[in-house]
This record gives C-alpha cells, sequence and structure tokens, in this order.
C-alpha cells in the first residue's frame, strides 16, 4: 500500500467516525451550545469542512474551484478557529442539511484529490500560503495532520452529543 493510500484510508475512517456521530443528533439540535461549552455542533462540522479544505487541498495542491463553488468564501472566516474564541455558528448561516451537504462534498473533492497524488509529493514544501502553516512543514505532514485534526474535533463532538443528551454509542446497536 503507497503512503497515499494509506493517508486515504485514514481519512475515509475518520470521516465514517464523524458521520457516525452526526447520524446520532437530531439537526434541530445542530445550533444549540450545551452548558459549560464554547462549540455547537454546527461549528464543529463546518470547520472540519473548511480545514480538510486547507489541509487536505490548499496547502497540497492549492486553492481548489470546485470547493468555492460549492461553499461561500467568508465561511472562511466563520469556521476557522486558528485562535478564535467564537466556536458556535447561528441557524440563519446555514441549514444543517446544506452544511451535511457541502461537509461531504468537500470530502469527495478531498479524496478525488488525493487519488490523483502520488507518494513523490509528500516531503515537499507545502503549496504557498500567507501565513505559516500551524502544524506541517511538509505536504505529507498536513495530510496526515489533516485526519488527526478530524477526530480530536470528534471527540469535542460526542462530548456535545452526549451533553444534550445523547449518549455515547462505541458499536452499533448499543445504548
Amino acid at each position: 500500500m503507497s503512503k497515499i493510500e494509506f493517508l486515504k484510508e485514514q481519512f475515509v475512517e475518520s470521516r465514517n467516525f464523524v458521520n457516525r456521530l452526526v447520524s446520532e443528533i437530531p439537526e434541530d439540535l445542530w445550533f444549540t451550545i450545551p452548558e459549560n461549552t464554547d462549540s455547537n455542533f454546527s461549528w464543529q462540522i463546518g470547520h472540519l469542512m473548511m480545514a480538510q479544505n486547507f489541509h487536505a487541498l490548499t496547502v497540497i495542491t492549492g486553492r481548489n474551484e470546485q470547493v468555492y463553488k460549492v461553499i461561500p468564501v467568508q465561511f472562511n472566516k466563520i469556521f476557522n478557529g486558528m485562535g478564535s474564541l467564537h466556536r458556535s455558528v447561528e441557524q440563519n448561516i446555514i441549514t444543517a442539511k446544506e452544511l451535511k451537504e457541502q461537509f461531504n462534498m468537500v470530502h469527495e473533492i478531498c479524496l478525488d484529490n488525493l487519488s490523483k497524488l502520488n507518494d513523490d509529493i509528500l516531503f515537499d514544501a507545502l503549496e504557498p500560503i500567507p501565513f505559516k502553516h500551524p502544524v506541517a512543514d511538509t505536504k505529507y505532514e498536513a495530510l496526515s495532520w489533516c485526519f488527526k485534526h478530524e477526530m480530536w474535533h470528534a471527540a469535542e463532538m460526542e462530548e456535545i452529543k452526549r451533553t444534550l443528551g445523547h449518549p455515547i454509542k462505541w458499536l452499533k446497536g448499543a445504548e
């Protein structure tokens, strides 16, 4: 298995984990900020969407025009989170259904892009961006961070879900 294939597999596995969380919380709770937290489910999904675009596309092959046909450019500011204290989003910005569709479309664009790459590019420097990448110097580091970052936020999403009265379900059918 090539390193690119391994990375792609990790993207799929981490997204399957997040999709399980998405399926376990009603959309009408996506915009609720539970007590003792500063975030809601909708912000987490939007943040993961924008982060995947950044870590798996922008710094790997450059700005992807397909993504910006799917998501509004102002979402970059709303869902960024780097140094931001604002980690929630209101329902009037986007519906949960629309956000879920965009989230899935960006993921598919990322997987398609990964399929076109080979291991030769992995230790190349990142594509130019106007600031220093927060964790990566090489394309491999950015791609590797992308799925790790998704799992980190999955833990936050699990806690939001649990706090909103939807218990952790580790196995299919478990209560």
